[in-house]
């Protein structure tokens, strides 16, 4: 069975915009979606004023660029923690893959198309068609559907994937990375997962805690049974 999906990361701020797109594939196959919008780090180092941050929350306030998280049920925030910067924040929680595709908002300007495929045991995420970043032209004027200068997508799944095209690859949290840039000339995203195999960190590491933790119990027990029959081949009726 296939479907196909859109991407889009609406209500960007300037080309100086930086993306994290977050999807949280759960055991039960259903979608968290998160989508956090700032802007770049070298941005926000190059004024000695407050213009990025003042922009980012003229983003939070516009009522046309919030508008369609508002009217699709997404929850949405602005974040401005004192260690980092402050940033656009949108989530939604989706019961199954076929609803998040069905109903995200976010399509159209990162790929234009993203195939997932259902073979038994198998899901496989793809995509085709990149839609390359534009930079602002000399009169500062956007020309492009996409003009960002990083996104990051992040994929994180509870099974075993079997094969991906990821940038980078958390072990520890399963999570699966793809990198986009504004001199990115092409990208596409393959990912494949057996949702019959639970992913378990280090298993050989488990498996090594759980046979001390049996061996422990094991000599806990042998050691409380040879005090109890101690105690009572000393006792003097």
């Amino acid at each position: 069975m296939k479907k196909i999906i859109i991407l889009l990361i609406p209500f960007l701020l300037t080309g100086c915009a930086s993306v994290s797109y977050n999807l949280n594939i759960e055991r039960n196959l259903s979608v968290i979606e998160e989508v956090n919008i700032s802007a770049t780090k070298d941005y926000f180092n190059s004024f000695y004023m407050n213009l990025p941050i003042t922009i980012v929350k003229e983003a939070y306030n516009n009522e046309e660029l919030m508008g369609p998280l508002k009217n699709n049920n997404y929850k949405y925030e602005l974040k401005n923690p004192v260690d980092s910067y402050p940033s656009v924040y949108s989530f939604k929680k989706y019961n199954s893959i076929d609803e998040y595709i069905e109903n995200t908002v976010y399509k159209g300007q990162v790929f234009n198309e993203i195939f997932v495929n259902n073979d038994d045991n198998l899901v496989t995420i793809t995509t085709k068609d990149y839609i390359r970043y534009l930079l602002d032209d000399s009169s500062g004027n956007i020309d492009s559907r996409f003009p960002i200068s990083n996104l990051n997508i992040n994929i994180k799944v509870p099974y075993v994937v079997t094969n991906s095209n990821a940038d980078k690859v958390d072990k520890v949290t399963n999570t699966y990375t793809w990198y986009t840039a504004e001199e990115t000339l092409d990208k596409n995203i393959n990912i494949t997962f057996d949702k019959n195999k639970l992913y378990i960190y280090n298993l050989s590491l488990y498996i090594s805690l759980s046979i001390i933790v049996i061996i422990t119990i094991i000599g806990l027990v042998l050691i409380i049974k040879a005090i109890k029959k101690n105690k009572k081949n000393n006792y003097v009726g």
